[in-house]
């Protein structure tokens, strides 16, 4: 490997490290490979050409690849970055993950598969419009594609941070290359989540493993240090047990219960069985990831914690930490970095991939396909125009790229940028399928409530953190072992300005921690869209549609409510019969 500079730390040599050419040659292949399956999917495959097939894989896929393309779009490069980052800065309390995969998996398969897959529906915001009315279809659409825009950036964003520091590439020149090749794969063949998922996971498994049998006998200093977990119950606490295992639920909720993305896979498989089997599958997987992350941050401090490469500089961004980590221990094992890096920039391109084929369908049915007069050739017409929106969103999401470079720590901020709609967003589908009241004006004025406030308390909190009067203080780290006494300080430890005792207090809300910026939304939502549908007439149980519910809420519906035909518009063969003189339809 090229090496810029030489510092000295522990006993070892601190590095600025680029690639080698073995490292250039396997990323080069991985994402050579991923366009020549694109190509033959997009050219030999003709069954790509219809909706069915494009969106939802023909409907004859099993419950193996479903997971795995769950998995593959919910395990982003924030999850494979981000988290190992935020461990070794605030500790372990994202390991209680598990209990968020658990809640998560059981109020999906017990409120929200039995209804997508009992109605059929191409696209889970036509629920809104069976239940409600195509006001609120549009609504929730439009809340969904805002979301994506916001959001995907950040995903391409952290891969692209990643792998210019690794190669000392321009970020600006790495993004449009990472986001044509993601765009070109997408117009070509939807279901590229299981290609990226497997170099993705094969990769950081890797990493760990390496790491663990160099460094395994300084576990106790993580197990004395990092593995804790806070039980304080305060919504204010930046990350505790309750934020991961009850605030974090409501985020996933949103991206594995609601999304589009999700709704597709759920339908690809022949039955509602399989349906449950693959979020079950989904839910186990997820956790065996994201104890990876964790357990990879871990190791990253048992390195570092003596010497911090963030407090030193030798980094510029914390976000930087596990690619200059992965070059550091990986040096001699030539490939190795350049592996980890690609399966780094799959995940990044999987929920990318897999965000860019549901909107294009989403666009298309809720806003395009209704203006379109009927064809003979509608489906090739539909995947045309699919094709059309993945390559117009793919480009302004690599410019908004450019923007998400000016936003600070990439574990705070995704939640951020989730907090923004996805309260509004699940609450508009629970009140849907959990509130037989429900109205449309209800869930409309509850959902725009929800996110107005949501933009008010997130803006706040924002400004306050550039003012630094809201920080949120990392965990202790050391420079005392640092031997060259003339670059590093070796009393630097990581901490934050903290607001002195005279200046003004942020207001109270603004403090509350991001990991419930979604359960707040939801709350509001729900609460204000049953108000306003009790104030504005709630619905007859008696009228309202059995389908558009789960199982154990139609158990306490009442028997709908049957209409007498007049006399007059019952066919004569029917009067005459007079076990049928009176027809109740």
């Amino acid at each position: 490997m090229a090496e810029n500079e030489t510092r000295s730390l522990l006993g070892t040599e601190l590095k600025q490290l680029t690639f080698g050419w073995t490292d250039y040659t396997l990323f080069s292949s991985l994402l050579g490979i991923s366009v020549l399956i694109g190509i033959y999917f997009g050219f030999f495959d003709k069954k790509q050409d219809s909706t069915t097939e494009y969106l939802l894989g023909g409907k004859t896929m099993s419950c193996f690849p479903v997971s795995m393309s769950l998995v593959a779009s919910h395990i982003s490069a924030v999850s494979l970055l981000a988290i190992p980052v935020e461990v070794y800065q605030y500790g372990t309390q994202y390991a209680v993950c598990i209990f968020t995969s658990l809640i998560t998996c059981t109020l999906v398969s017990l409120i929200y598969i039995p209804v997508f897959y009992k109605l059929q529906t191409t696209s889970s915001f036509e629920y809104l419009e069976l239940r409600f009315t195509r006001s609120v279809r549009i609504f929730a659409s439009f809340l969904y594609t805002f979301s994506l825009i916001i959001y995907v950036p950040l995903i391409i964003y952290v891969p692209a941070l990643a792998f210019s520091q690794a190669t000392s590439i321009n970020l600006y020149l790495l993004t449009p290359i990472i986001c044509t090749v993601c765009t070109f794969y997408t117009t070509i063949v939807s279901y590229s989540d299981y290609n990226y998922f497997s170099n993705s996971f094969r990769e950081h498994c890797m990493v760990a493993i390496t790491t663990i049998t160099q460094i395994s006998h300084r576990w106790i200093v993580n197990n004395d240090t990092r593995c804790y977990n806070t039980m304080d119950p305060s919504p204010f606490v930046r990350n505790s047990f309750w934020g991961m295992s009850v605030g974090m639920t409501i985020t996933w909720l949103t991206g594995l219960g609601i999304n589009q993305s999700s709704v597709q896979r759920f339908l690809a498989v022949p039955n509602v069985k399989e349906a449950h089997k693959a979020m079950a599958s989904m839910g186990v997987c997820i956790v065996i990831v994201k104890w990876v992350s964790v357990f990879t941050g871990l190791i990253m401090y048992a390195r570092y914690h003596k010497c911090d490469p963030i407090s030193t500089h030798v980094i510029s961004r914390s976000d930087q930490l596990l690619p200059y980590y992965v070059l550091d221990v990986a040096a001699n094992i030539p490939g190795l970095p350049g592996l980890f890096l690609a399966g780094l920039v799959s995940a990044g391109l999987s929920t990318m991939s897999a965000a860019l084929n549901t909107v294009a369908g989403t666009i298309y049915e809720d806003f395009i396909d209704s203006w379109l007069p009927d064809s003979s050739n509608k489906e090739n017409r539909a995947a045309r125009i699919m094709k059309v929106i993945v390559v117009v969103i793919g480009v302004i999401c690599m410019v908004m790229v450019f923007v998400v470079d000016r936003l600070g720590d990439i574990f705070r901020a995704s939640l951020v940028l989730h907090g923004i709609t996805a309260g509004a967003m699940l609450g508009i589908f629970t009140l849907g399928m959990l509130v037989p009241w429900a109205t449309s004006k209800g869930v409309i004025v509850g959902g725009l409530t929800s996110m107005l406030f949501m933009i008010w308390l997130i803006v706040g909190a924002q400004v306050n953190m550039v003012q630094k009067r809201l920080v949120y203080p990392p965990l202790p780290m050391s420079t005392e072992n640092c031997s060259n006494h003339t670059v590093f300080n070796q009393t630097t430890t990581h901490t934050a300005d903290i607001p002195a005792d005279g200046e003004e207090k942020p207001f109270v809300l603004f403090t509350i921690s991001f990991m419930y910026y979604s359960l707040c939304g939801f709350l509001i939502s729900m609460v204000i869209g049953t108000v306003v549908s009790f104030m504005t007439g709630a619905n007859d149980l008696k009228e309202v549609e059995r389908n558009h519910f789960p199982p154990f809420i139609q158990r306490f519906l009442p028997p709908k409510k049957y209409t007498e035909v007049p006399m007059h518009a019952i066919p004569t063969a029917l009067v005459a019969s007079p076990e049928k003189e009176k027809l109740n339809l």
